[in-house]
C-alpha cells in the first residue's frame, strides 16, 4: 500500500498544471457548451422534444449524456491515458523508474488510477455543468420547461454509473499507451474503437463491446429518471456495470501483469 501511495503521489505531482489535468476540466465544458448552442439555435425543436420526454431536464440531460458517453468519453480516455503515458515515454524515464525500490506493479497501478481519477473528475464536472446550464436556461427561456427542480440525485447516480462503466475502456487504453511509446498508437486504437462503437451501439453486441458500455448506461436515464425507482426496484444496467467496472479491474490486472514482465521499455 505504501508503494502505491508513493507512486500515486508522484503521478499527482507530474499531473499538476499539465495538459492532461486541464483537459479534464475542458472536455465536459465542450460537450455542455455544444448542447447549449444546439438548444439556443433549435429552440422550437427542443421545446417539442421536452414535451415528449415529459421534462426539459430529462431531454436535455439525456442528449448531453449520450454525446458524452458515445463520442467524447472514449476519445477523452484515449487522449488522457496517452498523455499520462508520455510523461515517461517522452523523457525515457522507465529505465530509471525500474531501478528504484518500487515494485513495477505499483508504477502501473498508479498510471491506471491516475487515468481513473482524471475521468472521474471530468464526469463530476459534467454533472455540475448540466445542472448549472439548466438553471441558466430557466432564466433565459422561461417557457422551455426548466422551471421544475433539477434531478440532482438522478444525475449524481448516473454520473457514478457511467464512470464505473468506463473502467474497462480506461484499462484497455492505459495498457496500449504504456505498451507503445509512440503517441500515435494509442490515439489510433482509441479513435478506431470509438468509430466502431458508433456502429456497434445499434447491434445486439453493444452490451459486450467495451467502448459502448457507458453509452448503454446513459441510454437508461430517460427511462429510469426516478431515483427512487432505480434504487428500490433495482432498475439498473447490471450487465453493463459489471462488465465495465469488474472487467476494467480484471483488464487492469492483466495489463499490469504484462507490464511487469517486460525487460526493456
Amino acid at each position: 500500500m505504501t508503494d502505491i501511495l508513493h507512486a500515486l503521489h508522484a503521478e499527482w505531482l507530474k499531473s499538476k498544471r499539465t495538459l492532461a489535468f486541464w483537459l479534464a476540466l475542458i472536455a465536459p465544458a465542450v460537450v455542455v457548451g455544444l448542447q447549449v448552442a444546439m438548444m439556443w439555435d433549435q429552440y422550437n425543436y427542443h421545446l417539442e422534444q421536452s414535451k415528449l420526454f415529459g421534462s426539459a431536464w430529462v431531454f436535455y440531460t439525456q442528449q448531453t449524456l449520450v454525446i458524452w458517453t458515445l463520442l467524447m468519453l472514449p476519445l477523452f480516455v484515449t487522449l488522457e491515458t496517452a498523455l499520462v503515458a508520455q510523461w515517461e515515454h517522452r523523457s525515457q524515464q522507465w529505465r530509471r523508474l525500474f531501478a528504484l525500490p518500487v515494485p513495477r506493479w505499483a508504477l502501473y497501478a498508479a498510471k491506471y488510477l491516475c487515468g481513473v481519477a482524471l475521468i472521474g473528475l471530468s464526469s463530476a464536472i459534467l454533472i455540475v455543468l448540466i445542472v448549472l446550464s439548466g438553471l441558466i436556461f430557466r432564466g433565459v427561456f422561461p417557457g422551455l420547461g426548466f422551471e421544475a427542480a433539477p434531478p440532482v440525485r438522478e444525475l449524481a447516480l448516473y454520473g457514478v454509473l457511467m464512470f464505473l462503466g468506463s473502467w474497462l475502456v480506461i484499462a484497455i487504453q492505459t495498457w496500449v499507451a504504456q505498451r507503445w511509446s509512440s503517441f500515435a498508437v494509442p490515439c489510433a486504437v482509441g479513435i478506431a474503437f470509438t468509430i466502431a462503437g458508433v456502429i456497434v451501439i445499434q447491434s445486439e453486441y453493444a452490451g459486450y463491446y467495451p467502448y459502448t458500455l457507458p453509452a448503454l448506461v446513459a441510454n437508461g436515464f430517460s427511462e429510469n429518471i426516478s431515483a427512487l425507482n432505480i434504487l428500490e426496484e433495482g432498475v439498473l444496467p447490471v450487465k453493463e456495470l459489471l462488465f465495465g467496472s469488474v472487467g476494467g479491474l480484471v483488464a487492469a490486472a492483466l495489463g499490469g501483469w504484462r507490464f511487469i514482465r517486460r525487460d526493456v521499455l
